[in-house]
């Protein structure tokens, strides 16, 4: 099969079945483990990895030479959908992919040279938005029981899978800096959002935003730095396959970390 259409085949199976995991779990178990679900890394980590299998390891390396900060300003993209999305959905979901194409296109023009100036970045940009984010009042609706039958599971995965395609093929027509740009567009989140408010109402939604950016940005980037370091000196799947076994022991210890902090929340404001 050509690379080109593993690639968009492997998008759009692994990002629907994602999407459809995460927006059953928000209403399943709540928000917030729905939202963690939904940041893990998905889409970023099958663009990095087809754009290093298709364009060789020195591409790929140069790829998440800005892919760190690109990735931050998906807690732009989030912090803004949260504090838009109070009223509207739809202006939540527009203003904050507005958002995210402004600063992009100035990462674009004006991305920093050093790797060191790119993580020191992103993870500034990831703090501020997340402290704007933990400042909001968001409504948690809790768990909504809902029965999911076949139609309505394909009808996600369809959904999902084509906005990643479509995200997929754009990181195509780029070099390494667009490539990491676009590789870190947000579109599994983009579709679980759309399609849990669909499902489950905007406070759901505006509830999953923060464990996304958190579960998103900070796992992301820990596979970044590690792809970084070992793609040169491993073939492609077992630098994939290192870089994401990083990741999984730092999705558990951000999960961890948000059930604390969660447990914490709950007892100062009951105290």
């Amino acid at each position: 099969m050509n690379a080109y259409v593993l690639d968009l085949t492997a998008s759009f199976v692994v990002g629907g079945t994602w999407v459809t995991l995460a927006s059953v779990t928000a209403q399943r178990f709540g928000g917030k483990i729905g939202g963690f679900i939904a940041g893990l890394p998905a889409t970023s980590v099958l663009a990095i990895f087809f754009i290093t299998y298709t364009e060789g390891a020195r591409h790929g390396f140069d790829v998440t030479g800005v892919f760190p900060l690109a990735i931050s300003v998906n807690a732009v993209f989030l912090a803004a959908f949260a504090a838009f999305s109070r009223k509207s959905f739809s202006l939540g979901l527009l203003a904050s992919l507005g958002i995210w194409i402004v600063v992009q296109s100035v990462l674009l023009h004006f991305h920093p040279i050093r790797f060191g100036v790119v993580v020191t970045f992103g993870i500034v940009l990831f703090l501020i938005s997340l402290l704007f984010i933990s400042s909001l009042d968001i409504p948690d609706p809790g768990t909504q029981p809902v029965h999911h039958g076949v139609a309505e599971i394909t009808i996600r995965a369809i959904s999902g899978g084509t906005i990643i395609v479509l995200a997929m093929i754009g990181s195509r027509m780029g070099g390494p800096i667009l490539g990491g740009i676009l590789s870190a567009f947000p579109a599994t989140v983009v579709a679980t959002l759309i399609i849990t408010d669909t499902y489950g109402g905007r406070d759901l939604t505006r509830v999953m935003a923060q464990p996304m950016m958190i579960s998103g940005v900070v796992n992301c980037m820990v596979f970044a730095l590690v792809y970084r370091h070992v793609v040169l000196y491993m073939d492609v799947l077992g630098a994939l396959t290192s870089a994401y076994a990083v990741t999984l022991v730092s999705a558990a210890c951000t999960f961890y970390w948000m059930n604390i902090h969660h447990s914490e929340h709950s007892r100062a404001i009951h105290t």
